[in-house]
């Protein structure tokens, strides 16, 4: 739990993502999830990843997952089109 938690703290906080006068609750927890992941030093993230054993596999799973929800939008899309 705690290797996803920072690799999701990391891509997120890699993308830059700021308050706007709009937050939601969820996106407020998104960059408090983001300030306390990238607070800790990358040799702590590094230690998370390599004593897991199971922390490749959490990669490939997010890999897939997104690559599953993205294909989900791309068929929403084609239907709209379709209209």
């Amino acid at each position: 739990s705690q290797f996803i938690t920072h690799l999701m703290g990391r891509i997120l906080g890699a993308q830059g993502l700021a308050p706007t006068p709009i937050d939601t609750k969820g996106f407020e927890s998104v960059l408090k999830l983001i300030g306390t992941t990238t607070a800790d030093s990358f040799d702590l993230f590094y230690g998370l990843y390599k004593y897991n054993q199971n922390s490749m596999d959490t990669i490939l799973k997010l890999r897939g997952a997104l690559d599953n929800v993205v294909d989900h939008l791309k068929q929403e899309e084609e239907k709209d089109v379709t209209k």
